[in-house]
C-alpha cells in the first residue's frame, strides 16, 4: 500500500495539471510545535510539547478559481518531552522525511483551507536526558501516516498558515504500547513562480 502512495499522487497531479487553470511553486518553511499521545491498557497520556522546525517546497495545483490539489515536501523535526524517572526529563526528537497532499478550496482570493493525508518517512530518531543522548530509531516505525487540517492567507508572492496534524498510525515499534504524532505549525512560504 504505501509503495502505491507515491505513483498515485503524481498520476493523480498529472492528470490535474493537465486540466489546470493555475499552477504555482515555492518554497516553505515554519515551526513545529509538536507532542505524543500514549495509550496502553485503556489509560492514555501526552507529554509536553517540543519545539522543532520544518523546510521544503510545495505545488500549488487550481482545478478552478475556487478548487485545487496542493502536494508539499517537507524536512520535519518533532517529538516531544517526557518526565523520565530519576533523570529529569527526556527529549524524543524525530525526524521525517513528509509528503501531505492536501484538497483546497480557496474561500475568497486571500483565505483558503486545506485538509489531507500526510505521509512520513523517519529520517532520524533520538532520545536525550540527563544521561545523554541514544539512538532510538528501531524503536520506531520507518514511517508515519496523518490527517492535516489547516487554513492559510496569500498576499501576493507571500503565504502563511496554521495546520494541525493528528496521528493516524502507530510509530511504537515495541510491545503494544500505542504512539502516535500530534503537531500544531505555524507556516510561511514564498511562490517563487507561477499563477
Amino acid at each position: 500500500m504505501k509503495k502505491l502512495l507515491l505513483p498515485f499522487c503524481l498520476l493523480l497531479a498529472g492528470v490535474i495539471t493537465s486540466n489546470a487553470q493555475g499552477v504555482a511553486i515555492g518554497a516553505r518553511a515554519g515551526l513545529n510545535v509538536a507532542s505524543q499521545s500514549i495509550s496502553a491498557s485503556g489509560y492514555s497520556v501526552s507529554p509536553d510539547s517540543r519545539l522543532g522546525f520544518f523546510v521544503g517546497a510545495y505545488a500549488k495545483i487550481m482545478v478552478s478559481g475556487k478548487i485545487g490539489v496542493q502536494p508539499e515536501l517537507f524536512y520535519s523535526s518533532i517529538g516531544a518531552k517526557w518526565p523520565d524517572q530519576g533523570a529529569g526529563v527526556e527529549t524524543i526528537k524525530t525526524d521525517y522525511l513528509t509528503l501531505p497532499v492536501f484538497f483546497r478550496y480557496n474561500v475568497t482570493d486571500n483565505f483558503h483551507l486545506l485538509v489531507g493525508p500526510q505521509f512520513g518517512i523517519l529520517m532520524s530518531a533520538s532520545g536525550k536526558d540527563n544521561s545523554g543522548t541514544q539512538d532510538i530509531k528501531n524503536q520506531l516505525k520507518s514511517s508515519d501516516m496523518s490527517g492535516v487540517v489547516g487554513a492559510g492567507l496569500d498576499f501576493g508572492p507571500i503565504n502563511a498558515g496554521l495546520r494541525y496534524n493528528f496521528g493516524l498510525s502507530n510509530i511504537n515499534n515495541i510491545g503494544t504500547t500505542t504512539v502516535k504524532n500530534n503537531v500544531f505549525q505555524v507556516v510561511v512560504g514564498f511562490k517563487l513562480f507561477g499563477k
